[in-house]
């Protein structure tokens, strides 16, 4: 669900709630965190929330939209590495400095399971731009014979999402794992040529 009031005021406190949402979360996990709970401490009446989101769960996706955004904004920044296995190795060590992130992506992914959850469109949008956008890269590095001929871009792709999410649910139950270690091994291991 995209804001309703597009005005800058309107834009910002939508920005807050998302903020206020995400800290709330974290202190009470999903079960507990309310609507009313997210105006009150986001200083809004019940009403005015849901004049930006109709439900809990409509609100905890756009919660992972806005996360999302901000990592996007990182990724086009021209300074920024653009080698993906090192992009969402970096990403999981900003999620291990808040694991109320990790722990939101992690009930909702289960959640979009079902069909008609808010999260199923995210997260089908989400995996399918995943992995466009590494296996661009993968095919791209290959036609500049940085990558081996051999490499299937879609595979290596899929199999990097899937270790990426893989790594942060065994996080959440080992903080002691080092998620973007993990990930870049998996990245080197997908992306190395192929023995004699």
């Amino acid at each position: 669900m995209t804001a309703r009031n597009s005005y800058p005021k309107g834009v910002a406190k939508r920005e807050e709630i998302l903020k206020v949402t995400l800290e709330i979360f974290g202190r009470v996990g999903e079960r507990n965190t309310t609507l009313r709970m997210v105006a009150k401490e986001s200083h809004i009446s019940l009403t005015g929330l849901m004049h930006y989101f109709e439900s809990k769960d409509h609100l905890l996706t756009e919660v992972l939209r806005a996360n999302d955004r901000a990592a996007e904004a990182r990724f086009r920044d021209p300074d920024v590495v653009r080698d993906p296995g090192e992009f969402l190795a970096r990403a999981l060590t900003a999620n291990a400095a808040n694991s109320a992130r990790v722990r939101l992506y992690v009930t909702l992914a289960a959640a979009s399971t079902d069909r008609a959850h808010p999260a199923h469109t995210y997260f089908r949008e989400r995996f399918a731009l995943l992995r466009a956008t590494i296996a661009e890269h993968l095919t791209a590095e290959q036609r500049a014979g940085r990558a081996s001929p051999g490499l299937d871009p879609h595979f290596t792709a899929s199999a990097l999402v899937a270790a990426t999410d893989g790594i942060q649910l065994q996080w959440l139950s080992d903080p002691d794992i080092d998620m973007a270690e993990q990930v870049r091994r998996v990245w080197r291991m997908l992306t190395a040529p192929p023995g004699p």
